[in-house]
This record gives structure tokens, sequence and C-alpha cells, in this order.
């Protein structure tokens, strides 16, 4: 008589790609002036999955703000998301 065994498979996980990182960045614009806050880079690498989100948000700002003002404008966003995607987060 066969035996089965009942498995669960679980879903792979995916990398984000850049313009999916791009979609969340700009869905934390809460103010919508298109220049985003610390607090606002904060906010999405939460919703990327990082760990310590506020040392994220402070290295992204270390690595993508050009002007030194705090904040990352429009203009800034490419290199903040390049940041972001060499990190390595999943879709999970």
């Amino acid at each position: 008589m066969p035996i089965f065994y009942q498995t669960t498979v679980k879903p792979l996980a995916v990398d984000y790609d850049a313009e999916q990182i791009r979609k969340i960045f700009l869905a934390c614009d809460r103010d919508g002036n298109q220049v985003l806050s610390k607090d606002e880079i904060r906010h999405a690498f939460e919703k990327l999955g990082a760990l310590i989100p506020g040392h994220r948000a402070r290295r992204g700002l270390k690595h993508a703000d050009a002007n030194n003002d705090g904040c990352i404008s429009m203009e800034e966003l490419n290199e903040l998301v390049r940041y972001a995607a060499g990190l390595g987060y999943r879709i999970k």
C-alpha cells in the first residue's frame, strides 16, 4: 500500500525591481510635495521590509541626497531607488 505525504509548498520570494521600489517611495510621499522627507523614506523602507528602517533611511539620504538638504527630490530619487534595489529586498 503506497504512503502519501502531504507537503506544503512555499511561494518563491522575488526581488523587487526598480520600478516597484520607485512606486513604493512615491506612495510614501504623504504630503504630495514631490520631496521625500527622512520620515517618508523610513516609512518606505518599512514597507520594503527593512529590519531597521530608520538606519536605512539615514543611509539612503547620505547616499542619494546630492544637495545635502535632508530630503530627496524627484531629481535625486533615481539614486535612492538604485541604493534600495542594491539591498535585495524581496516580495513576500
